[in-house]
């Protein structure tokens, strides 16, 4: 096992730093420039047409060395989430209750072998579903310990049971028709009515999602005729031996399935917290009763900080009900803290990429340099170029609604332009600007995704990269009814 993850770390943090002097020698080199902006609702908004070049600001090796420490402040809710996650997942795991939890799943569809072909399409049904309407992101990282030995169990592998989760939330997020970090904002940016246009965005999130599931199957049916062309073939037989799914089947006990009702109902309270604001919102329609007035709570739903808040709570009581004295449930819990450590430490020089070139102020040149390129073209090739554009910024801001305040009041405009709508305009950054994010090293989601089930980046980077050509091809095309049909 330490073979496997020293090379994971020398091929992923190999990845990581080439990339990081690649973006510090970007800003001796693009021009130096900013747009104007103005805080709107809290956020910093740019202002079209008020590009201008400043003095540059090339990054030395100092501000090199200097950006990975700042990145842990940068990215240090992830990372905190991250650490509570797998040390209260430990707590879980050493009570016995996954592995036996596990076992029980798998003799049910070992007994019922059709149910086994749903559980590729219904996983990612439910977590695109979960991306498209309240923009699922960060949430995925807690499913993906869950569903990896569940798809080991069912003679799949470690990055099926990361990929479901992940890339299923991934494709909602893209082609969503109600995620609020991307479509609602962009549509109040583009002065276009909230969730207006949902009928064609419903028909390109059913396409996407097809085609991910369709994707996915396909790879598992392959690995399942034979496990050694799986992506994570070394690190998957190592995990069996560690669930025991090899050996003798167990019963769950009491204790176990008392653990298991605590955690999904932390799961369920996850969701609830969420999506808090829409059923608060429902409950008032169909009622006439304001919970939040009631019982006096904030407007917003819950982020990280929250759902981590949530699970540290739900270790505790875990470790509980699963008879642990104090001694057993610290050595877990810290256990699990310790094997996060590498992945926080890949977020801080992955978050470096994005300090050092926002501090060489090369980003808003970047976006006029293709803005000013883009106005130049047919109307659905510009769409096809804004798309792309929407992909070089998502590397360096991985965020929907970062992404959103930097680009949009620049295309939105220029969309009135070169002949297509403002609706357009909107599809073409939601699919451009996510599409990435299931790949880019600088998103932290990514290497805490990742590296869940062990995977190399650049074996990871390998694997997924037919998956986005795909989808990529797949968008281009989804473009070109809405110039036609004049979309609105």
């Amino acid at each position: 096992m330490s073979n496997i993850l020293s090379k994971i770390k020398i091929n992923t943090f190999a990845v990581i730093l080439a990339i990081l002097a690649a973006a510090a020698a970007m800003t001796w080199i693009i021009p130096s420039g900013v747009y104007d902006k103005q805080n709107v609702n809290g956020r910093q908004m740019v202002l079209a047409g008020t590009y201008h070049t400043v003095a540059a600001n090339p990054q030395g090796i100092f501000d090199v060395l200097k950006a990975p420490i700042q990145g842990f402040s940068k990215a240090s809710e992830v990372i905190v989430f991250l650490l509570v996650i797998g040390g209260v997942l430990s707590v879980v795991e050493k009570t016995g209750a996954i592995a036996a939890g596990i076992q029980t799943a798998s003799r049910f569809f070992q007994s019922n072998p059709r149910f086994r072909f749903l559980f590729i399409p219904l996983g990612v049904l439910v977590f695109s579903l979960c991306g498209a309407t309240f923009g699922m992101c960060e949430e995925t990282l807690i499913f993906i310990p869950i569903f990896i030995p569940l798809a080991l169990s069912l003679g799949y592998d470690s990055a099926l049971g990361t990929a479901i989760p992940f890339i299923g939330a991934g494709v909602g997020f893209a082609a969503a028709f109600t995620n609020p970090f991307t479509v609602g904002i962009a549509q109040g940016i583009a002065q276009i009515p909230l969730y207006s246009g949902i009928g064609y965005r419903l028909i390109v999130w059913l396409i996407c999602t097809t085609a991910v599931i369709g994707w996915l199957s396909f790879y598992a049916r392959r690995i399942y005729k034979d496990p050694t062309k799986s992506l994570t073939y070394q690190f998957d037989e190592e995990k069996r031996r560690e669930l025991k799914l090899n050996q003798l089947e167990t019963h769950m006990t009491r204790r176990q399935k008392w653990v298991l009702l605590v955690f999904a109902l932390g799961l369920c309270t996850l969701v609830a917290g969420v999506l808090k604001p829409q059923l608060c919102a429902m409950i008032k329609g169909l009622w006439g009763v304001d919970l939040m007035e009631l019982l006096h709570w904030e407007a917003s739903g819950w982020y990280i900080t929250e759902i981590a808040a949530l699970f540290l709570g739900t270790g505790f009581l875990c470790g509980l009900l699963g008879k642990m004295n104090m001694q057993q449930f610290t050595d877990s819990f810290f256990d699990g803290v310790r094997s996060m450590a590498e992945i926080a430490m890949l977020l801080c020089f992955a978050q470096a990429i994005v300090i050092v070139a926002n501090n060489g102020r090369i980003l808003d040149t970047l976006l006029h340099w293709m803005a000013s390129f883009i106005r130049q073209l047919h109307p659905v090739c510009a769409s096809w170029a804004a798309m792309l554009l929407q992909t070089v910024i998502d590397f360096f801001i991985p965020s929907g609604s970062g992404k959103a305040v930097l680009t949009m009041p620049i295309l939105a405009p220029l969309a009135d332009l070169i002949g297509i709508t403002r609706q357009t305009m909107v599809l073409a950054f939601q699919l451009g600007g996510s599409w990435m994010n299931m790949a880019i090293p600088t998103d932290p989601v990514t290497i805490g995704a990742i590296g869940f089930a062990r995977i190399a980046y650049p074996k990871w980077l390998k694997w997924i990269l037919p998956l986005l050509a795909g989808m990529y091809l797949l968008s281009f095309l989804l473009l070109i009814p809405p110039y036609v049909m004049k979309w609105q």
